[in-house]
């Protein structure tokens, strides 16, 4: 007995007309490339990212959060942040900085800068999303090339842009604020007892000591 094939020429969806003409993107959600607003990144702001990232990235492991994982089953969880994220916000603040603010690198630079596969990158992206350091816009260009519905367009690169919540900021910021003065020890030791001041005012004299020591001991001599 011989197979015979199944006609399905009738389910087959019917071509549009010549006449109409669309600007649909690649993919879902796509917009025209071009006309993004570009804010400037100077390289301090840049370092403040990465430094709350890092506070951040280590506040949720110690948490328990796995490093890098998918957010779990519990209602907000947005997972952990891994090492490989924190080196893919690196890269991005890098190019933002450099180029006033434009960051629209290919995800295949990027897998081919750090060296990983695809996914890696596009999980990555996913993590600092999800904890609020990363934005993007995906969009496309026009290809040069006429269909039967006008011209052609195409993927191109996302449009990103680096933020960091105002917790994390905060927490940055109490790290990079200057030291409080020297009077400010006297005051504080003032309501202690005479001997545990006076341990403290050694203690305090050894290591700037110590520290007069390792100055002077990396100056280099003259020539």
């Amino acid at each position: 007995m011989t197979a015979v094939p199944i006609d399905h020429s009738h389910r087959r969806r019917r071509p549009e007309p010549e006449h109409r003409r669309t600007y649909a993107p690649v993919r879902r959600g796509s917009q025209p490339a071009g006309g993004e607003n570009w804010r400037p990144l100077s390289w301090a702001e840049g370092r403040r990212i990465l430094l709350a990232l890092r506070i951040h990235a280590e506040k949720q492991r110690r948490k328990g959060e796995r490093t890098g994982t998918a957010p779990r089953d519990k209602k907000g969880d947005p997972g952990g942040v891994s090492f490989g994220a924190i080196r893919l916000a690196e890269i991005l603040v890098g190019i933002a900085t450099k180029r006033n603010g434009r960051c629209e690198p290919s995800v295949r630079w990027l897998a081919k800068a750090l060296n990983v596969p695809l996914k890696s990158i596009h999980a990555w992206k996913a993590q600092l999303k999800r904890h609020g350091f990363l934005d993007w816009r995906r969009r496309w260009v026009f290809s040069g090339r006429e269909g039967p519905r006008g011209e052609q367009v195409r993927q191109t690169s996302n449009a990103y842009w680096l933020k960091a919540p105002l917790e994390a900021l905060q927490a940055a910021a109490k790290v990079l604020a200057p030291r409080q003065p020297e009077e400010d020890d006297e005051a504080r030791w003032a309501a202690m007892p005479d001997e545990l001041q006076a341990s403290l005012r050694r203690m305090k004299a050894s290591a700037a000591e110590r520290s007069e020591r390792g100055s002077q001991f990396g100056r280099k001599g003259p020539s």
